[in-house]
This record gives structure tokens, C-alpha cells and sequence, in this order.
């Protein structure tokens, strides 16, 4: 199974986080921003930006009409279509058809300013792409009632309507109900748990992730958690969509991985690990991030260096190499803070800066320091072999988890996201 060629792909993504008579949904534009960000992510697949359309908020459904009218006609036989939708969902009292809404829809009468599924099946259906996917990740608030068929509920309708030859359709909810977007969550359910699945993949599945696949993983994680059941329609559901992130390891830099519930090694029993280098052919290091130790500050550091610490503002016991020829420090840029001298960015605003820099003027661009102690390597290939054979386990954690006020929790936090639990 091989992915889409990214080079002559091409996705629009669509959503509505503000409305003039339907609830506000304000995680529906983090949605947008990180489906983005996954799609041109190189380790998953690596669609260029500006292959990646994204209209948040679009107030003329002509335009946006339009705009997947011209990705479709864009992509080539050999890439891949993707049109992606977050919002609410109406189902028009006429016809029972699909209608997204935009920002002005009213939704007693959805047709007059709402963006009809029908465009958007007709344009996928007319591109070149050989494989195509649709995802509507939208809630129908009780309005698909005039539209239901013997036992088939109003989501199920919608999607068999909608399907398209050689198209797979995700669809977020099974039913005439809303889909959910969790109070204090950053995304809505559905698209939370598509992004979890893709960001840290599924150690135990193949190195390409084809759609069913995901859709079954998102189907699971959302019946833990007692969410609407997301559905697969239409052909061409095995397309491939992703590298596994827990299988495709091309950079570590700046990943957290963390040990397996079963490894009992003494170095990497319940440890945390930051990436600080990473080449396969050449091997990787990394230092412990959840070890503080009860031991003061070595008085060789000078009082400048530690008054940047992050709390706790202790040193780290980070690995067992190296640990008595110096300390690694790890700092925090703040937003928009230009990286200064003898820094060497890691991933997310981190990175790793020289204490032989000056540190005078780092106070107003460093938003936390942390010092460690040794560190921990692996030979050419050994930690993607780790990985793979599933005694450590890659995150989706953002680098600056590393500077975690609380870094004895980090394991059993970040464990469990791994696990998907």
C-alpha cells in the first residue's frame, strides 16, 4: 500500500466557528489549523502548504463552492482529493438533503445561505483523483427528523445519499444527534480523536494507515468515552491515508517517547524521554524528562543560569552517560521571541542552548530553562527498533511537556495518551 503522491494532491478544508443564528463552535477552528497541520506534516504525508486551503468562517458558499471545485479539477490521477468539514450540519425540511452551514445559514431555511453536500459530491466526483475522501465532522441538532427511512437514522440517509464512487466518506455521528465538542477540550470529539490516532499512531498496525483503519480506532476511542459513533461510507474505504507516526520515524527531534508499562530496564523503567538528536544511520540521544533528583544545584552554576529555572528548579537526572562531564540545558523560547545565540531549536519553540552563552539578556526570551544530567543514546536504527517492537511508545505531546511543573506525573499522563486511553 502506497500514499497518494503529495506533489499532485490537494485539500480544501472548510468550517464554521462563528454564526449569526446557530451556536458559536469554537473548537472547530483549532480543527482546521491542526487537520492542517497533519495533512503537511512530512512524517504523515506531506501535502505543501499551498496544495492546503483552509476557509474558516466562509461567508459565501459560492466561494467555497468554488474553491472545491478548483482543488478537485487541481489534483492529478496519482493524488489524492481531501475535502474536510467541521460544523454544524442541516438537513434540509424539503428534500432531506445536506446543507453545511456557513456563517449567515439560517436553519429554518438552510438552502438560502448554506453550502449544499450536493456541490461538494458533484465536484469530487468530477476530479481526476483516483482516491478521494470526505470527512464531515458536523451535528444535525434534531433536523433530519423529516428525513428519516425505516430503520435507518438521519446521518446514515445523508451519508448513503452523499457517497461517491471510489470516495470514502467519514462521517462523524451515526445518528440524528449532535456531535459533541467537550467543554475544555482543544477540538471537537471526532476530530480530537482522528488527529490522536494520526499525530501518535498504532503500534501494533502496518507502517501505512489506510482509512478504515483510522476510522476504526476513532470508532473505538469514541465508544470509551461514550461519545456518537463515527460511520465509513462509500467505496475506496482502504485508501491509504498516513504514515503511521508509532511505525515512520524519518525525525524524532524534539518527540517525547515514553517506556512501555512491561520494561523493567533500570534507565528506562516508566521514563519519559525527550529526543535531542536523531539520524538513523547514525543512532539517537535523548535525556529523561520525569527525574528530578533531591540533590541541590551544583554550586558551579552561576546565579544568572538560575534564576531562568523552570519550576521545580532542580537538576535532572537524564541518563546515565555523560553524567558527570557537564549539564544539557533545555529552554523555552517565549512567543515570538527571536532564538538567540548558541540555541539549536528543537520542535514547538524548544531547543537546547549552550550555558556558555551569555545569560544576561535571556530573561525576556526564555519562557523556562531546565538542566539535565547525562543522557541516554541508542546505536544506528535502535530506537526506531524500540519503537516498532513496542517497548517504548511515541507521543503527540507538544516538546514543551519537557518543562512539565509536574514531571513526576508526565509518565502516567503521557503513557495513557499513548495507549489512547
Amino acid at each position: 500500500m502506497e500514499l497518494a503522491d503529495p506533489r499532485a494532491s490537494r485539500a480544501v478544508l472548510l468550517g464554521g466557528a462563528r454564526y449569526e443564528w446557530l451556536p458559536e463552535l469554537p473548537a472547530v477552528t483549532r480543527n482546521l489549523g491542526a487537520i492542517a497541520g497533519a495533512l503537511q506534516d512530512p512524517d504523515l504525508w506531506g501535502l505543501a502548504p499551498e496544495h492546503c486551503t483552509v476557509l474558516p468562517d466562509p461567508d459565501d458558499p459560492r466561494e467555497a463552492s468554488r474553491t472545491v471545485r478548483r482543488a478537485a479539477d487541481e489534483a492529478a490521477a496519482e493524488g489524492m482529493l481531501v475535502v474536510y468539514y467541521a460544523g454544524h450540519g442541516l438537513v434540509d425540511p424539503i428534500d432531506g438533503s445536506l446543507v453545511l452551514a456557513l456563517r449567515d445559514t439560517d436553519p429554518a431555511v438552510p438552502y438560502e445561505a448554506g453550502l449544499p453536500f450536493e456541490h461538494i459530491r458533484r465536484a469530487v466526483a468530477g476530479s481526476r483523483a483516483r482516491r478521494r475522501l470526505v470527512i464531515i465532522d458536523c451535528c444535525y441538532a434534531g433536523r433530519a427528523a423529516g428525513h428519516l427511512a425505516a430503520g435507518e437514522s438521519g446521518t446514515e440517509a445523508v451519508a448513503d445519499q452523499a457517497g461517491t464512487d471510489e470516495t470514502a466518506l467519514l462521517v462523524s455521528a451515526p445518528r440524528n444527534r449532535n456531535a459533541f465538542a467537550p467543554p475544555g477540550e482543544p477540538y471537537t470529539a471526532f476530530t480530537g480523536e482522528l488527529l490522536r490516532v494520526l499525530r501518535g499512531g498504532l503500534p501494533d498496525r502496518p507502517a501505512i494507515l489506510d482509512v478504515r483503519t483510522v476510522w476504526r480506532e476513532v470508532a473505538l476511542r469514541l465508544r470509551e468515552r461514550g461519545f456518537e459513533l463515527p460511520e465509513l461510507r462509500s467505496a475506496g474505504d482502504e485508501l491509504a491515508l498516513a504514515r503511521n507516526a508509532a511505525r515512520h520515524h524519518r525525525d524524532l527531534v524534539g518527540r517525547i517517547v515514553v517506556a512501555a508499562s512491561g520494561v523493567d530496564d533500570r534507565d528506562l523503567w516508566q521514563a519519559a524521554v525527550l529526543i535531542l538528536r536523531h539520524d538513523r544511520s547514525r543512532g539517537a540521544v535523548g535525556v529523561r524528562i520525569n527525574a528530578p533528583t533531591m540533590d541541590p544545584l551544583p554550586a558551579d552554576i552561576p546565579r544568572e543560569w538560575r534564576r531562568l529555572l523552570t519550576t521545580p528548579a532542580v537538576l535532572f537526572d537524564a541518563g546515565p552517560l555523560s553524567r558527570y562531564e557537564g549539564f544539557i540545558a533545555v529552554a523555552r523560547l517565549r512567543p515570538d521571541a527571536e532564538p538567540p545565540l548558541r540555541f539549536r531549536p528543537l520542535r514547538d519553540r524548544l531547543g537546547v542552548i549552550s550555558l556558555s552563552a551569555d545569560p544576561a539578556p535571556l530573561g525576556p526570551v526564555l519562557a523556562g530553562l531546565r538542566l539535565f544530567s547525562g543522557y541516554l543514546g541508542w546505536g544506528p536504527e535502535q530506537l526506531e527498533a524500540d519503537i516498532d517492537g513496542g517497548l517504548l511508545l511515541l507521543t503527540d505531546a507538544p516538546a514543551g511537556e519537557a518543562l512539565s511543573s509536574r514531571p513526576r506525573d508526565l509518565w502516567t499522563s503521557l503513557h495513557a495518551r499513548a495507549r489512547g486511553e
